[in-house]
């Protein structure tokens, strides 16, 4: 599927779960879903936000948190808790299915991609009779790098 085609999906998909809600797309929370529709990496709310503002584009906080919680309801963002205690999302819908790899010490988020856990997770579905719609699967490790920044940090205290 082509970016343009995810993105024409996910603008549909939103407005049509907003409909199911009672709920209008209005053109903020249009311009919103749009920036995060075409976003690719992992973004903090806070610096998200503040992202936005720095390119002259302004939107209320509530605005801003309100169309969140719509998209993760909606199930096109997800949610990747760190371990500080972050929350950090990323649009989903133009992406394939990954897990995530998170530093416990400097937070970093690797994804990667493994055929053979997902033929695990779709057989294991397959044998309890469920049908798998989504998944999100996130490790917490302890990074090994000599340069993690966190890890030094850590071991100071």
């Amino acid at each position: 599927m082509s970016n343009k085609t995810a993105l024409k999906n996910s603008h549909n998909n939103f407005e049509k779960y907003l409909i199911e809600q009672d709920s209008r797309y209005t053109n903020q929370k249009r311009e919103i879903a749009d920036v995060i529709f075409k976003s690719k990496t992992h973004f903090e709310v806070d610096e998200f936000l503040a992202k936005l503002h720095s390119q002259k584009r302004r939107f209320s906080r509530a605005t801003f948190y309100r169309t969140i919680k719509q998209l993760l309801d909606a199930g096109l963002i997800q949610k990747v808790n760190m371990p500080d205690g972050k929350v950090f999302y990323e649009q989903t819908a133009s992406r394939e299915h990954h897990a995530h790899l998170i530093c416990n010490f400097c937070g970093k988020i690797s994804e990667f991609e493994e055929t053979q856990l997902l033929n695990k997770i779709n057989s294991y579905c397959t044998q309890q009779q469920f049908t798998p719609r989504y998944h999100s699967i996130h490790i917490y490790a302890d990074c090994e790098k000599e340069n993690c920044a966190g890890k030094a940090q850590a071991q100071e205290k």
